[in-house]
């Protein structure tokens, strides 16, 4: 079988000195133990549905801590970084622990996944994303504590808007808020709908979900750095709940694409989808060339 140069996929907790060579095919890639540990094999298949896994338990906590607590970020920030911290932690054994297609990019930048093996990955990431939300728009009800309604029709003796109530999803689709955006009482427009409310413009939103992107990236190529999976867990999910809680009320604080485009496709809402694609993909771009093959690259390797 040919061999090509690049270094394989590596999980969180590895060892620093990275192989040279790997299979052009990408199906027997070992994934090196820590010091002290015996090398891992794990196939792509194993990898692949470890992301597709980790990728529908996060949309799924995204989805639903939005549909209880939006507009408390910092019950949000708990929630989907302790659940970020638990799957990275689970599944850095099978070089697994992106769930993003932005830290995906990240890693093929860094020369740290190889490109064939992140064209596998990056579809299972958004299927798993779409699935996830279609499973909750099936059991997720209306929260009378998620009293967002939006523009229905015209009632045709009194001339007036009816407003209906949003499904989950719709409610869950992240967006960019308005100004002191909270959920309005029943019977009045959610501030998604109210024309000429303040937001930041849309530059200003993808340049934030840059670096909150790049944040993500941080703490992923530190947790390769790091001899311990549950360090690399901890600060991957801590750079989730910063970022939540920085960014939240400006932009929503996505930093991962499947997380809008999933939504998204349930609800059929695509307003800010271009901000929430552009600004993590750059941010995970920029975190891969300038934290993986700069900053963290030595000469052994990351």
């Amino acid at each position: 079988m040919a061999e090509v140069t690049g270094n394989p996929p590596v999980g969180y907790g590895t060892s620093t000195q990275l192989p040279q060579s790997t299979s052009q095919s990408g199906w027997e890639i070992p994934a090196q133990g820590g010091p002290g540990q015996e090398d891992e094999p794990y196939t792509p298949l194993q990898q692949i549905t470890a992301e597709f896994i980790g990728t529908f338990a996060l949309i799924s906590v995204v989805v639903c801590a939005t549909y209880w607590w939006y507009p408390d970020f910092v019950a949000m920030g708990l929630a989907c970084g302790l659940t970020v911290a638990v799957l990275v932690t689970a599944f850095s054994r099978l070089g697994s622990g992106q769930f993003n297609p932005a830290i995906t990019l990240a890693l093929v930048l860094a020369g740290r996944l190889a490109p064939i093996r992140a064209m596998m990955i990056l579809p299972a990431q958004i299927l798993s994303a779409v699935l996830a939300c279609f499973v909750l728009s099936s059991f997720l009800g209306e929260n009378e504590k998620m009293n967002w309604v939006k523009p229905g029709p015209v009632n045709p003796n009194t001339g007036q808007q009816v407003a209906t109530m949003k499904t989950p999803i719709e409610a869950a689709t992240p967006f960019i808020p308005a100004r002191m955006e909270i959920p309005e009482p029943i019977g009045q427009v959610s501030p998604r709908e109210v024309p000429n409310t303040k937001r930041v413009s849309v530059v200003k939103a993808i340049v934030i979900e840059v670096l909150l992107t790049f944040f993500w990236g941080l703490a992923v190529f530190a947790g390769l750095r790091s001899e311990n999976r549950q360090m690399a867990g901890i600060l991957v999910g801590g750079a989730v709940t910063v970022g939540l809680l920085c960014g939240g009320i400006i932009t929503g604080a996505v930093m991962n694409p499947v997380r809008a485009f999933g939504p998204a496709v349930v609800s059929g809402q695509w307003e800010f989808q271009l901000v929430y694609w552009i600004g993590p993909m750059l941010g995970g771009a920029l975190a891969g060339v300038v934290l993986g093959q700069f900053l963290f690259r030595d000469d052994e390797g990351l």
